[in-house]
């Protein structure tokens, strides 16, 4: 019985080769390619990073007591932060418009201040730093662009500094606005939107 059992093992691995020594004159044939292209494009994209902080809490800005009660306290430069600011393209720029921090809601009397003019600047960006400083006669300051001769990622940091009047007479009570408007894109885009 053993001897039948080795026998019929014999047979079936017999049986099974059979077929694999026929089909090997199938696999000897040349391979047949295809060729399929692929068509992608990618758009010009910048990103100005999300402001942190978002806005700038000044507090009371004129003094409380001393001899230059009323007027305009000295005020620190203050830093807003743009991270993961990028354009994929050469040529972008990035352009600063501000308005001057102004007493609302009310007219300035005479004898008073009601508007305080600063600087905004931020650098990293291009070979020049973007640039703007507010002035009381305008109701919104155009400074000078930056641009950048690359593509370019960075974090960017808006410097908001030298607070001043256009006088030293004292500051009109009520609430102070003032708006910061950066804008990043081509170049030309930006002289066309008056940035």
């Amino acid at each position: 019985m053993i001897l039948h059992r080795t026998c019929l093992v014999g047979l079936a691995a017999t049986a099974l080769l059979a077929p694999l020594a026929g089909a090997t004159g199938a696999w000897a044939q040349d391979p047949v390619q295809g060729a399929v292209g692929l068509d992608a494009q990618v758009a010009q994209v910048c990103v100005l990073g999300a402001p942190s902080p978002g806005a700038l809490a000044l507090g009371q800005i004129s003094e409380s007591s001393g001899a230059r009660v009323g007027r305009l306290a000295t005020i620190a430069n203050q830093s807003i932060q743009l991270p993961g600011t990028f354009c994929n393209y050469a040529g972008a720029a990035l352009a600063i418009s501000a308005s001057p921090l102004a007493v609302t809601g009310t007219t300035t009397q005479a004898g008073f201040v009601g508007s305080v003019d600063y600087t905004c600047t931020i650098s990293a960006w291009g070979a020049t730093s973007a640039t703007v400083r507010t002035s009381a006669g305008s109701t919104s300051g155009v400074g000078s662009p930056s641009t950048s001769s690359a593509p370019k990622e960075t974090d960017l940091t808006l410097v908001v500094s030298d607070f001043a009047t256009a006088s030293d007479s004292q500051l009109q009570p009520g609430s102070y606005l003032a708006l910061v408007t950066i804008t990043l894109g081509p170049d030309a885009g930006l002289a066309a939107s008056g940035s």
